[in-house]
């Protein structure tokens, strides 16, 4: 990955920036009124924690968005207890918990995800109206079609008749929201964003990634030393190498 200049920190003052432009925040499924918006949307590709402190920072001012969770990602699972317990904590402090669904994992995605509906629902006991996709194909922006009948974040009604923006990458797709006519115009608005590029301190995005790889290891060893004898026995020999 290409190292991007950090454009993306202090959360707390671009939620602040949609509030005192006069923006209200709502969930997917309201009706949406063409001006003075924001449906806040969060897909969690990397870490749960991070996805915890942005929830946390919305509901002190008074924000609801909506989280979108991996149940097949090789970076967090939502069957550990720490994990399970952070998205529930996001669920309870009044924001709206879904599925990120990534439809390459499977040769019948329609299969596979009323396999992952069904499971996220026993799991959480909530229901499952809408889903985000993980990296879509062009096929699906802006198509209508729902998915295993179920809406999802790129169809036109949020994709194409609300302005889009997104963090990917750690940097703004299509330019910063607060220079857009539409934010000048109180245009309502799609937001999504990526907590780890908002809460990890770094220069660029590819300094967090590394922060986040090297808490990520240095966590895998605590894990290691916790749970296994052998690995404690000869942790010296495995530290010294990394």
């Amino acid at each position: 990955m290409s190292s991007i200049e950090n454009e993306l920190s202090h959360y707390d003052q671009l939620l602040q920036g949609f509030l005192n432009k006069g923006y209200e925040f709502g969930f997917f499924g309201d009706d949406v009124a063409e001006r003075g918006e924001i449906i806040l949307r969060h897909d969690i590709d990397f870490s749960t924690a991070y996805a915890l402190e942005a929830a946390e920072m919305e509901a002190e001012l008074g924000i609801k968005s909506t989280y979108f969770f991996l149940l097949k990602s090789p970076f967090y699972n939502v069957l550990v207890p720490e994990t399970f317990e952070q998205i529930v904590k996001i669920r309870d402090l009044g924001h709206t918990i879904g599925i990120h669904f990534d439809p390459v994992l499977y040769s019948d995605a329609h299969q596979g995800l009323a396999d992952e509906i069904g499971f996220f629902q026993n799991l959480f006991g909530e229901s499952v109206d809408i889903i985000s996709l993980h990296r879509p194909s062009e096929i699906f922006l802006g198509n209508n079609d729902q998915i295993c009948g179920v809406d999802h974040t790129y169809m036109p009604k949020y994709f194409n008749d609300l302005k889009y923006f997104a963090d990917s990458s750690g940097k703004w797709r299509y330019g910063h929201p607060f220079d857009s006519a539409e934010f000048n115009n109180l245009d309502s608005l799609q937001i999504l964003i990526h907590p780890i590029w908002w809460f990890i301190s770094g220069g660029s995005n590819f300094d967090k990634i590394q922060k986040h790889y090297e808490d990520c290891v240095s966590q895998l060893r605590a894990d290691f030393e916790q749970n296994s004898k052998p690995f404690r026995e000869i942790k010296h020999l495995i530290t010294s190498k990394y």
